[in-house]
């Protein structure tokens, strides 16, 4: 429940604030039990220390299911992209034309250890090795040894296979696991999220922006950022007309997992002017293709006003999907799939965004930002995910993955404003001053998230 004096809040950690109070043990929007993390200070080391990204590369990223990519984007026989992770390259190849005909394999030659393929996306029946020519078929047996008189038969009489990557799927989205016997299977992994996010149905779903850049930080610095809206008032103070920054609500789920719950279209508290249909209200209204000049309720009446627009809007574009609930129309839905990717969900899809280590610097880690919707002619979605004008939103074309330098446009004037902030972050990380972080209970979310990557660099998982 919303206070009437904002100036005299006063937060009960245990209850939480709710997006919906009135919403059953069963609803979508059911606030899950509080999560007790403790208080302990997070030790900066852990940002830049080499010797904890080889723990990390150990004990993490070699045992814990990762998003590769998207089922999408291989639709037919012999399409693959590849996805690397540290010091891995691992190539995912649909071989069939059933669902689950998705494999994946190491991104190595066995001959002199070459890359087999370098590009991000491609097609065809083989992977041949661009050193010697060594070939092997998309189920990856081998097709060709070149010159094999040429090799003692004691080398080569394993006839040596692609080797295999552990992989599964879930709403589109294809994981791989470099455990060879993960200690959880991706079901166990997942836990409740299949369940919460089935009524969004991520797996009809296209991809219609791609960008990657490499941002000078560590990985966990700039996700940090992304698990909380706290800084949003400082950074992003141009969205509180219609952004409520405060009043949130905070779920903290199974193996790390959480979500964060975001009113839209409506006025932060720390706003004066509670009343007025601002400039960003009326932006919102339109975005919704209403008209905001004809509108003649007040700012506190915008949010639900949209909803009510838009729902049989998207039922009838077919974007509305059975379980979801009216906040769902204007409301980000941010979940956290650990370890290293967010999605902040709308009914017409998500923006997502993956954080992937430099596997030579600790204090660099390369950027993955798409937009995700479902496929429609003209599609308006959310205006923070920095869509441009013109982009195909009907997923007839995959469009090209955009390689960007840190700095320069093309993530979205939100994301563009982050990227200036996060390296400065990770520079006062190092300051003999600076004894470690101090987490809210509006950045809970980072303290579930630093106590399941303790357990996997403690060896528990």
């Amino acid at each position: 429940m919303k206070l009437e004096n904002f100036a005299q809040r006063r937060y009960d950690h245990e209850a939480g604030w709710r997006i919906n109070p009135d919403a059953g043990d069963d609803a979508p929007e059911r606030k899950f039990p509080y999560v007790d993390n403790g208080t302990d200070r997070i030790d900066p080391a852990r940002y830049h220390d080499p010797g904890v990204a080889r723990r990390e590369w150990e004990r993490l990223w070699t045992r814990v299911w990762l998003v590769a990519g998207r089922a999408s984007d291989i639709p037919n026989r012999g399409d693959w992209f590849k996805f690397d992770i540290g010091k891995e390259s691992v190539i995912v190849v649909r071989t069939g034309t059933e669902p689950g005909d998705i494999r994946a394999f190491y991104n190595v030659c066995h001959h002199r250890g070459n890359r087999l393929v370098m590009a991000d996306f491609g097609h065809g029946e083989h992977f041949t090795c661009a050193f010697h020519s060594w070939q092997w078929n998309i189920d990856g047996s081998l097709n060709r040894i070149t010159d094999r008189d040429t090799f003692r038969d004691e080398l080569i009489r394993d006839d040596p296979p692609l080797a295999p990557v552990r992989c599964g799927q879930w709403g589109g989205f294809v994981f791989v696991n470099l455990d060879p016997a993960p200690a959880q299977g991706l079901t166990e992994f997942l836990g409740s999220l299949p369940a919460q996010l089935a009524p969004f149905r991520f797996e009809d779903m296209v991809v219609v922006k791609d960008v990657q850049t490499w941002w000078p930080a560590n990985w966990k610095t700039a996700l940090d950022a992304f698990l909380e809206s706290y800084h949003v008032h400082s950074i992003h103070s141009e969205i509180l007309p219609f952004y409520d920054d405060y009043y949130q609500q905070w779920d903290l789920l199974e193996n790390g997992m959480s979500r964060m719950l975001m009113e839209f279209a409506t006025v932060s508290p720390r706003v004066a002017d509670q009343e007025t249909v601002n400039d960003g209200l009326k932006m919102m209204l339109a975005d919704a293709g209403m008209d905001p000049d004809g509108f003649a309720g007040t700012a506190g009446e915008v949010r639900k006003a949209i909803q009510r627009h838009k729902v049989p809007a998207l039922k009838a574009e077919g974007r509305w999907g059975d379980g979801l609930v009216e906040n769902q129309a204007t409301d980000d839905w941010a979940y956290f799939i650990f370890p290293n990717v967010t999605l902040n969900i709308h009914p017409e899809g998500f923006l997502f965004q993956r954080f992937r280590p430099d596997p030579k610097d600790p204090e660099g880690f390369v950027y993955d930002v798409q937009v995700i919707l479902h496929p429609v002619e003209k599609a308006a979605p959310p205006v923070y995910m920095g869509v441009e004008d013109g982009t195909d939103c009907s997923g007839r074309t995959r469009p090209e993955r955009r390689h960007i330098r840190h700095g320069e446009p093309g993530l979205g004037f939100v994301l563009d404003q982050d990227s200036m902030l996060v390296p400065v972050v990770q520079q006062g990380l190092h300051s003999r001053a600076f004894r470690g972080m101090r987490f809210s209970e509006q950045e809970q979310r980072l303290r579930h998230f630093h106590k399941e990557l303790d357990r996997y660099l403690a060896g528990e998982k």
